[in-house]
């Protein structure tokens, strides 16, 4: 078992409207992964794991995730996996499969086309089925639901949802692939109009597609490949409930609780500590759990108890609360992309019925 484990190599293509892209992905890898493997010095042959990260919801077939390993290869043959979900999900097995020792060098990788279609539309229909669906509330419109609930609350303000997007936008200057950047000033985002009141185009997270792969080796390997290896010291995995009225709005538990629970597995953590707080950090062997039977107090980083029986338990900071709610919103028009067919009332209207309209019957 690999005590540590590092990222050696990263690589992602430009954030956008892609025509050129189809929803397997492909045209989207082969490019960055032909950049990562110059820039660590490595060929497919030397990766001893790869793992993906992608959404077949999104695609809008099933095991669409099949049609990426076009862009392994077939040769040399492959130990590949899949996660659906996005590529922080897939880099956890990675990373799992290295601290275990099954691999030296892992590869992972997510892609996703979510200009393929009305996106603020496919994602209404993730909603409950039976009460919500059938209303067609946008993704938008729900995000701003939460964004009022946290104005009138006092938990934040628009002055402060402004500032958030003008720190993320001059932190992405320096990234040419990134879609949304420069500097802009929270009283210049305040006097734009709203798109779904509280909520403006800087709110909302704009529609692109694009792919990202990382690099991740063992403590011997990583130092050989790269000068200064990034070092993973943990991971941490928690869920809310998507349903409306499933949990309250004003509050983000998981990431609360991921935050505070993180273990780490580096050396110089072997040794078990305590935090002012009264909790243990540091590294365990890994141990077997379900959602019912709690972690004991010297778990590994594998998986986390909830939040609610965390000691540590703390609020979410503002940036996380609300980088929360932004990555449950898409903005299509803002930024290049397509924008809905029709506004929203006709879309409930119209859509509610289930054999369409009664004159069409």
């Amino acid at each position: 078992m690999s005590a540590d484990v590092a990222v050696v190599g990263f690589a992602q293509s430009p954030c956008r409207v892609r025509e050129d892209a189809t929803t397997s992905g492909v045209e989207m890898l082969v490019p960055i992964f032909a950049e990562v493997f110059r820039a660590c010095g490595l060929t497919r042959r030397d990766i001893g794991f790869w793992c993906s990260g992608s959404s077949d919801y999104l695609a809008g077939r099933a095991f669409s995730f099949v049609s990426a390993v076009d862009a392994i290869g077939a040769v040399p043959p492959a130990m590949e996996s899949h996660v659906e979900m996005d590529a922080a999900w897939a880099l956890y097995e990675a990373w799992a499969k290295v601290l275990t020792g099954e691999a030296e060098i892992a590869l992972a990788y997510g892609f996703g086309k979510s200009s393929g279609a009305e996106l603020r539309r496919v994602l209404a229909l993730q909603l409950d089925p039976y009460l919500v669906a059938p209303l067609w509330p946008d993704s938008v419109s729900v995000a701003a639901l939460q964004a009022r609930l946290g104005l009138e609350a006092g938990r934040w303000t628009e002055k402060d949802m402004a500032e958030v997007a003008a720190r993320s936008r001059a932190a992405a200057v320096s990234n040419p692939d990134a879609q949304v950047s420069g500097s802009v000033t929270a009283a210049e985002l305040l006097a734009r109009p709203y798109v779904a009141e509280p909520l403006r185009a800087h709110d909302c997270a704009p529609v692109g597609d694009g792919a990202a792969v990382v690099i991740i080796a063992s403590a011997a390997r990583a130092r050989e490949l790269c000068e200064r290896p990034a070092w993973i010291s943990g991971f941490a995995h928690q869920v809310d409930s998507g349903s409306l009225g499933a949990r309250d709005l004003l509050a983000v538990p998981s990431a609360a609780g991921a935050v505070a629970l993180i273990a780490t597995s580096s050396p110089s953590s072997r040794k078990l500590r305590t935090d002012p707080s009264g909790s243990v950090s540091g590294s365990a062997p890994p141990q077997l759990s379900s959602s019912r039977q709690p972690r004991w107090s010297r778990s590994g980083p594998l998986t986390v108890p909830d939040a609610n029986r965390s000691p540590v338990r703390v609020e979410a900071p503002f940036t996380v609360m609300w980088a929360s709610i932004c990555a449950a919103v898409q903005y299509v028009v803002a930024y290049g992309g397509r924008a809905a067919s029709c506004p929203f009332s006709r879309t409930s209207s119209s859509r509610s019925r289930p054999h369409g309209p009664a004159s069409a019957r």
